[in-house]
């Protein structure tokens, strides 16, 4: 009787062993909205992507195109994507109500800091710059001169900091027409065509040091850099979490000055209440395997886990930050 008890304990054990199995954590198929396909933030995703499939073989990271961070932050607050790629100033922007929002817009959470130093690039064709002796931004508005200026496309971060950056040293859209100007609005390509045809005498973005875009120009005809006054670049720290940038002489062949301006930072957010399990593996993927987001542009070569951890604007989700190892 006591080995039948025994032998029945056993089997029942036995098929209920299952049930006491460990389960393997479920795989995490995340949507991450960028920008355009071609650039630099979908080259961000790919580095995520591998990231986090080296963390989870099981898991993956999807980039989906987008009109740009104001649209990221609507799809994220929506449920529409899982992460997203956004520049620091649009958060800001969001979290005020200012436009493009119609109230302030909060609930987004840093997950890492992708890049900074994207330096806000004031490109203008030297033979003008000569002629109206100008240097700096500063310098357009009391030569009154009538610049031909294309601006990044209208409702964008980089276009909205070119105006008020403007505005700030006296010189509003309005006040150009007046001097003869015009303000023509285009993306990168489109720009970099429109300056080497001499069809503008200023473009205004903000790049990396060495993009293609600059070099064409550059190439099509001579330019110069201006320079930002230094209560302009504190005004942009302060409302747009923009940062202090030194273009040195000799970033370009041409550049034999340096250029003092501001910088944009992009950052991979998430909802504040998203699922705090997936945000912890994609920040410990960030955290264990930043050399796969570092391969993806020359630009991005020095990435690591602690540059990843060292944004101070915006609060990182809590699950990133326990990942990261930060304290806030």
């Amino acid at each position: 009787m006591t080995r039948q008890i025994r032998a029945l304990t056993i089997a029942a054990l036995a098929a209920a062993a299952p049930l006491f199995t460990p389960v393997a954590a479920q795989a995490a198929n995340l949507t991450l909205c960028g920008a355009s396909p071609g650039g630099l933030w979908s080259l961000l995703g790919v580095g995520l992507d591998a990231a986090v499939r080296e963390a989870d073989p099981g898991s993956t990271v999807t980039y989906q195109t987008s009109s740009g961070g104001f649209a990221n932050i609507v799809q994220l607050k929506s449920g529409a994507c899982d992460l997203a790629i956004v520049h620091a100033g649009e958060v800001i922007i969001a979290e005020r109500g200012d436009a493009p929002f119609k109230e302030p817009t909060g609930g987004i959470a840093t997950v890492a800091l992708m890049y900074d130093k994207a330096p806000m690039h004031w490109l203008m064709g030297k033979e003008f710059a000569d002629k109206y002796s100008i240097s700096s931004i500063a310098d357009i508005a009391p030569a009154e001169a009538p610049m031909s200026f294309v601006s990044n496309r209208a409702g964008i971060l980089p276009a909205i900091l070119a105006e008020e950056s403007l505005k700030a040293v006296g010189l509003d859209y309005e006040a150009l027409e007046g001097f003869g100007g015009n303000v023509q609005y285009e993306g990168s390509s489109g720009a970099a065509e429109v300056m080497q045809d001499r069809k503008a005498d200023m473009w205004a973005n903000a790049t990396f040091v060495g993009t293609g875009a600059v070099n064409a120009i550059a190439n099509a005809r001579d330019v110069t850099l201006l320079s930002v006054p230094d209560e302009v670049i504190a005004d942009m720290v302060e409302r747009y979490g923009s940062e202090e940038v030194t273009i040195e002489a000799g970033a370009y062949d041409w550049l034999d000055h340096d250029v003092k301006t501001f910088g944009a930072r992009a950052l991979l957010v998430a909802a504040e209440d998203a699922d705090p399990e997936t945000i912890k593996l994609v920040a410990g993927a960030i955290r264990d395997h930043a050399d796969k987001i570092a391969e993806v542009h020359g630009a991005m070569g020095a990435y690591t886990a602690d540059f990843a951890a060292s944004f101070d604007v915006l609060p990182y989700h809590p699950a990133a930050a326990e990942a990261m190892g930060i304290t806030q």
